[in-house]
C-alpha cells in the first residue's frame, strides 16, 4: 500500500515539487488536469503520455486517475441523447488504458425516485451503462474504482448497494473505491474492507466525528473522529490491498497555513510503519 495524494494539477513541474515537499511518491490525477478532456471530454492519449513519463522521470506514478466530470444521470439511467457522453467515458478509459494507467475512480452518482417502485428501473438502466463501460475497462485493462454516494436519496449510498452494483456487473475491472464515509450511511468502516476485500481498487483516508443531530458529520483531521484509522490500515494490508490511499476532508485548519494534506501524508506514514 502507498501513500498518494488527489491532483488536478495541470503543470507536472508544480505537481513533482508538491510531491517532493510533502514526500509522497503516487498521484491520483483528475482527467481534467490533461489536455483534451476539458475540449473533447477525454484526455488526449500523448499528452497523458508525456505528462505520466515526466512524473515517472521523478519517481512519482501515476496508476490511477479521477473521471473529473461525474457521469450524468442520463448516461448512467441509459437516457435518450446520452450516446455521445457515454462514448467520450469508454474513450477516457480506452486512453487511459494505452497509457498505462491502471485504475479509474468514478462516481455513479443517481438520485433514488420518489416512488420506490421506479428505483429497479433506475438499476436496470445502470446495469445497461456498466455493460458498455465494462467492455471499455476490460479491453483497456483499467479497473473502475467505484465510490459511493453517501447520502439516503441516492441509489449507490452505502456498502449494500455497493456490493449490488458489484454482483449485477460481474468483472475482474469492476471493484471500489474504499472510503471510511460510509460510517455516515451507519455502516461498519472496518466490517466492509473485508467485505469488498479483492475488490478495493482504490482507497481515502477520512474520519469523522458524529454529531448530536440525526444524519450530521463533521470532517476531522485523521485520528481526530470516531474512525479507528490504524485499524483501516491493518485490515486494508490484511486483504492484501497494494494500491494507493489518498487522505480527504481532513476537516478545518487549527492555525492559518497549516498544511493539513502534508500533515495528513505524515500520518499515514507514521501509523503505517508501527
Amino acid at each position: 500500500m502507498r501513500i498518494g495524494i488527489h491532483s488536478s494539477e495541470r503543470d507536472h513541474v508544480k505537481l513533482i515539487q508538491h510531491c517532493r515537499q510533502i514526500d509522497v511518491s503516487a498521484v491520483c490525477l483528475a482527467c481534467l488536469a490533461i489536455e483534451g478532456y476539458n475540449e473533447k471530454g477525454y484526455p488526449d492519449l500523448e499528452a497523458l503520455k508525456v505528462f505520466k513519463a515526466k512524473l515517472e522521470e521523478a519517481g512519482i506514478s501515476l496508476s490511477a486517475m479521477i473521471i473529473s466530470k461525474w457521469p450524468s444521470h442520463a448516461v448512467l439511467l441509459g437516457k435518450p441523447g446520452s450516446e455521445k457522453e457515454l462514448q467520450s467515458l469508454c474513450l477516457t478509459i480506452e486512453t487511459l488504458g494505452k497509457a498505462g494507467v491502471e485504475t479509474v475512480l468514478i462516481y455513479p452518482e443517481v438520485d433514488r425516485p420518489v416512488n420506490r417502485l421506479r428505483e429497479e428501473e433506475c438499476w436496470r438502466g445502470i446495469r445497461r451503462f456498466y455493460e458498455v463501460l465494462l467492455d471499455s475497462a476490460e479491453h483497456a485493462h483499467v479497473k473502475l474504482a467505484n465510490h459511493a454516494f453517501y447520502h439516503p436519496w441516492k441509489v449507490i449510498r452505502d456498502t449494500k448497494t455497493l456490493v449490488r452494483l458489484l454482483k449485477e456487473n460481474p468483472s475482474p475491472y469492476n471493484g471500489v473505491t474504499y472510503c471510511q464515509g460510509l460510517y455516515q450511511m451507519g455502516d461498519d468502516p472496518y466490517e466492509a474492507i473485508t467485505t469488498f476485500s479483492e475488490k478495493i481498487f482504490m482507497a481515502h483516508a477520512r474520519d469523522l466525528k458524529k454529531l448530536r443531530y440525526p444524519h450530521r458529520f463533521e470532517e476531522v483531521f485523521l485520528g481526530e473522529g470516531d474512525i479507528d484509522i490504524p485499524k483501516t490500515l491493518r485490515l486494508l494490508e490484511a486483504v492484501g490491498y497494494e494500491g494507493i490511499i489518498c487522505p480527504e476532508h481532513l476537516g478545518a485548519p487549527k492555525i492559518e497555513g497549516e498544511n493539513l494534506e502534508a500533515k495528513a501524508v505524515e500520518y499515514l506514514r507514521r501509523t503505517m510503519a508501527r
